[in-house]
């Protein structure tokens, strides 16, 4: 009886949802249906139908990571943090609360968000809604794998995740849900506990890019908080860059909305990893976008087989420096030594006690990653892979990048530049949660860091099942053309009936 109740509880909310906005009354029932079976949300904030709110995202409801500072306890995922309340709330928070959004939990995630399957947290595991039907529970993806499961289950409409390696849209592509990482600087990374300063994005989740679109327009402006955020007059230059490209027009047929834009298939993402069912799904995906109205060209990105060593080279350092402040006596809960009192004994403590296995393994990587003989021998050569990144990227664009040009107008377009490029977002379908460890696990962020490493905007979009589980495609472009990217997401991806 309780399982037939069940499923009628589901059927209904899959109506509703599917034509109507749903109600914050729907959302919490959604909750009650799938949380307890997914542990997307640790903490739910409880509905107050008395609280009503004004303005543009009036009705809307929406989720945090637990590494983003809201009302409720801003963990991390991790026991060194298990009794925190943030003091202030994150800047994107606060701009989704002040537009009428409701916040209604946070979201589970991989510990200091160091991971990409979602099992490294304090709260346990989170789980996939998909396949529905099935009893095997498979990997959200991580870090951000609470936000993207709550939004694929309905629990919210929107969630803020982070974005270090690819931890929004990993997640994102195995849930079947749209998730965005905008430009380094784009959001405001106020509130955001910090992981790899130089590559964290505050991310967001939705089941549609329409959604996305209006949170990130909410959620994208200066902050005098933030010394890494976009100010008003990059901003303004990078409007002025976007608008001067005159072969791409927004008055286009409806048959072939995107007439004009050049999209890059880069054949370096053509990896050893990737599974016959990703390579199918990469292009029937560069069909859609042809039949678009897009040109569809190779482009070539020869240091993308670096990325990944230099970004866990780079990540690891300054996540050895970020977490150094929890040490039971800046932040953190302390757990002090039974016997001795040495200064350094009580420290060391506090940080065995409150960080989990993977923390502490990375933590130790950056630490002798920054240790005098390593630092010319692994970070300094990392540091140089980056530039290079970023100068492929630079290369291929034919936007040129607002940071390394004082132009206000985009040239004409050179034939063997793009506006945009298409690839896939994993390697595969999402795992059976604990089946995918060691290196393995590692190896899962090896089609999004790139992104990180150039600060450049990507998006990935659901594309497809294989044996009901989602694949996503990745759209990345030019930093700071985030609109571009959001457009071309817009006619990928499925449409709704």
């Amino acid at each position: 009886m309780q399982l037939l109740l069940t499923r009628i509880k589901l059927n209904r909310l899959r109506t509703v949802c599917r034509y109507s906005t749903p109600s914050l009354n729907d959302t919490y029932e959604a909750i009650s249906v799938h949380n307890p079976r997914l542990n997307a949300l640790p903490h739910i904030h409880p509905l107050d139908p008395t609280q009503e709110a004004n303005g543009p995202l009036s009705g809307w409801s929406f989720a945090v990571k637990s590494n983003i500072a809201s009302p409720l306890p801003t963990t991390c995922a991790s026991s060194m943090l298990s009794s925190y309340t943030s003091p202030f709330s994150a800047t994107a928070v606060t701009k989704l609360e002040h537009a009428g959004a409701r916040m209604i939990g946070t979201s589970n995630m991989d510990e200091f968000g160091m991971g990409s399957l979602n099992q490294s947290s304090v709260h346990g595991p989170a789980h996939n809604l998909h396949p529905e039907n099935g009893n095997v529970l498979h990997s959200p993806g991580g870090s951000s794998g609470g936000s993207a499961a709550a939004v694929a289950a309905r629990m919210c409409r929107v969630a803020l995740g982070s974005d270090t390696g690819g931890s929004v849209r990993l997640p994102a592509s195995w849930c079947g849900v749209v998730g965005f990482k905008p430009s380094y600087g784009r959001v405001s990374r106020y509130g955001l506990v910090s992981y790899a300063s130089s590559l964290d994005s505050v991310g967001i989740l939705a089941r549609s890019t329409q959604d996305i679109r209006h949170t990130f327009n909410i959620i994208s402006a200066p902050d005098p908080h933030d010394m890494t955020c976009m100010s008003k007059s990059l901003r303004s230059r990078i409007d002025t860059l976007c608008a001067s490209r005159e072969w791409i027009s927004h008055n286009t047929i409806a048959s072939e909305p995107l007439k004009g834009v050049r999209v890059g298939v880069p054949s370096e993402f053509w990896v050893d990893e990737l599974s016959p069912s990703a390579i199918d799904a990469w292009k029937r995906g560069a069909a859609k976008l042809e039949s678009l109205g897009c040109d569809v060209i190779p482009v070539s990105l020869p240091h993308t087989p670096h990325t990944l060593p230099a970004y866990y080279t780079l990540a690891l350092a300054e996540a050895s420096s970020n977490l150094a402040r929890f040490d039971g006596i800046r932040f953190g809960t302390r757990h002090p030594p039974t016997q001795s009192t040495r200064a350094s004994l009580k420290y060391a403590q506090t940080r065995t006690m409150g960080f989990g296995d993977e923390v502490k393994r990375r933590i130790l990587l950056g630490t002798f990653v920054m240790s005098a003989r390593a630092y010319e021998n692994y970070y300094l050569p990392s540091q140089r892979i980056r530039r290079l990144v970023q100068r492929e990227f630079n290369r291929i664009f034919a936007m040129p990048n607002a940071l390394c040009t004082t132009n206000t107008k985009t040239d004409a377009r050179n034939v063997d530049k793009v506006d945009a490029i298409l690839f896939p977002t994993a390697t595969d379908t999402a795992p059976v949660q604990g089946s995918n460890n060691g290196l393995s696990a590692y190896v899962n962020d090896v089609m999004t860091v790139s992104a990180n490493m150039a600060g450049i905007p990507a998006i990935s979009v659901p594309f497809g099942l294989c044996e009901g589980m989602p694949l996503g495609l990745q759209i990345a472009a030019q930093y700071g053309d985030d609109d571009l990217v959001l457009r071309i997401a817009r006619h990928l991806e499925p449409q709704p009936a």
